[in-house]
């Protein structure tokens, strides 16, 4: 388990429910979202604009009512003309939003009136003293109701040359109509958010589908590359940075199918220079032994009757035969398709049949042989006899390779190797495996000619045809394991094997 890693059940919800969105509805919802949010902020930035210019509003027209009463009343109430006053105070009673409207005198009585409704009546039992200048201005619910509110002003009447008042204005207005024009105002802007919100999500849509169109495209045009298709390119729609990003990708489809015909082309070379050294190697391991069987097959025909010649003639050709012979099985081995005999077998006890079988070879050569072998391997499913020449022919080269002595260390141990799928995109995936490594301290390989260590007859030894290692790579490949080799001159030379469990 990963602990470096955010586990699904740690994230939030919210998280792990847009994990499985398509990019397209993450960016329609993100749009959806900001617009929502825009067009909520602003319309209660609008609402509360309007509402405090309302309010401001009414709260200027009931001063300006009070004012215009108390300058039309200052006269009659000097001279106690009240039936004036009360044919001023129903001129002001027309307006919808008037609650009631009280002039008093200066002993506090009563010289005009209008009540809209009975209940205010308790409210304006008390009207107070003002002073001379001093107006009052305040919201209060009328009585009797539960929402009703009035801005009710008191004025006093100012009278030139009288420092005292000549009595107060009382003036009520009411809010309902502020109250509705507001709530007129939420269903306006409910509806502007709404139809904002409907042409944001169909913006946010085409958007999106804009976007994610070309994205999806580069998402087909990857997956294509990945298959080995260079000859589908994406179109390009736009000049913007996904317009650029679609040129870019198709001008290196267009390089990656020019560097893969480089690389068939090189792969035909290769395949002919290889068809070349083989048929040299060929030419070369098998011209002598038939050099030598024309020879005393020319002496056979000449001197048939002479003893001496027939037992060199049975000495010599059965064994150039047998070169030829083991050549021809060598570059069959290399040409034709393995036929695998696969079983359980357990590496560490191959490994040491394979050393027994190089003991002697080793004992005379002074080579020590240090085994590490980790316990209880398990089984691997191999071909035993192909896997033992494989081993037998790396521990061969090793011990020739320390001929005034050394050591010769082989280690095994479980651990994993990347195997790769046959088809399809290259998908590297960890598998147990066991791994074998035959570790000399010999003369080492120069780095020139290490990596050809595995090429048909390249051989570093004066001997041999140079197709021992070659066999041995294919044999590896076979189980679908790895053979590396670590080398470095005056040192020693280290080959590492991996090979999968259940190859």
């Amino acid at each position: 388990m990963n602990n470096t890693g955010t586990s699904s059940s740690a994230r939030p919800r919210w998280l792990q429910w847009t994990a499985g969105l398509t990019f397209r509805v993450k960016l329609a919802l993100l749009v959806n979202l900001l617009i929502v949010l825009l067009i909520a902020g602003t319309a209660f930035l609008v609402e509360q604009r309007q509402r405090t210019a309302i309010v401001q509003e009414v709260e200027k027209r009931a001063l300006v009512m009070a004012q215009a009463i108390e300058s039309a009343v200052a006269a009659d109430l000097v001279t106690y003309n009240y039936v004036s006053v009360e044919q001023t105070v129903q001129k002001f009673n027309k307006g919808p939003d008037v609650a009631y409207v009280f002039v008093f005198d200066k002993e506090g009585t009563v010289a005009a009136q209008f009540i809209r409704d009975q209940p205010l009546k308790q409210m304006l039992q008390q009207h107070g003293g003002l002073k001379p200048g001093e107006t009052i201005v305040d919201q209060v619910q009328v009585p009797g109701t539960e929402r009703e509110t009035v801005y009710d002003v008191r004025l006093p009447v100012a009278v030139e040359g009288s420092t005292q008042p000549w009595g107060w204005i009382r003036l009520g207005v009411s809010l309902q109509a502020m109250y509705q024009e507001i709530t007129r105002t939420r269903w306006q802007l409910a509806g502007f958010v709404l139809l904002g919100l409907l042409t944001g999500s169909v913006a946010s849509v085409l958007l999106a589908r804009r976007i994610a169109r070309p994205i999806q495209a580069l998402m087909q045009g990857v997956a294509a590359v990945g298959r080995g298709d260079f000859g589908r390119p994406i179109e390009v729609t736009s000049q913007d940075e996904l317009g650029q990003l679609s040129t870019a990708f198709n001008e290196m489809s267009a390089q990656l199918a020019r560097v893969r015909e480089l690389e068939e082309r090189l792969r035909r070379a290769d395949r002919l220079a290889a068809l070349g050294t083989m048929a040299a190697g060929i030419a070369h391991d098998i011209r002598n032994p038939l050099t030598s069987i024309l020879i005393f097959s020319q002496l056979m025909s000449l001197h048939h009757d002479d003893p001496d010649v027939r037992e060199k003639f049975n000495r010599v050709v059965p064994r150039e035969l047998e070169r030829v012979q083991a050549v021809i099985e060598d570059m069959m081995e290399l040409a034709r398709p393995a036929t695998m005999h696969r079983e359980p077998v357990n590496l560490t006890e191959l490994v040491t049949q394979v050393l027994e079988l190089y003991e002697g070879q080793a004992s005379g050569q002074s080579v020590k042989i240090l085994r590490e072998f980790e316990a209880d391997l398990p089984f691997c499913m191999a071909d035993r006899k192909r896997l033992h020449r494989c081993f037998g022919n790396i521990v061969s080269n090793a011990i020739q390779a320390m001929p005034t002595g050394g050591d010769l260390t082989v280690r095994t141990a479980q651990n994993s190797t990347m195997i790769f799928a046959n088809s399809g995109l290259p998908e590297p995936r960890p598998e147990p495996a066991i791994q074998v490594r035959i570790s000399d301290t010999g003369q080492g390989i120069p780095t020139d000619r290490l990596s050809r260590i595995f090429d048909p007859f390249f051989t570093t030894k004066e001997k041999g045809m140079g197709l021992g290692m070659a066999i041995t790579h294919r044999i590896i490949e076979d189980h679908k394991g790895t053979i590396d080799v670590q080398s470095e001159e005056g040192l020693g030379t280290t080959f590492i094997v991996h090979l999968p469990l259940s190859a």
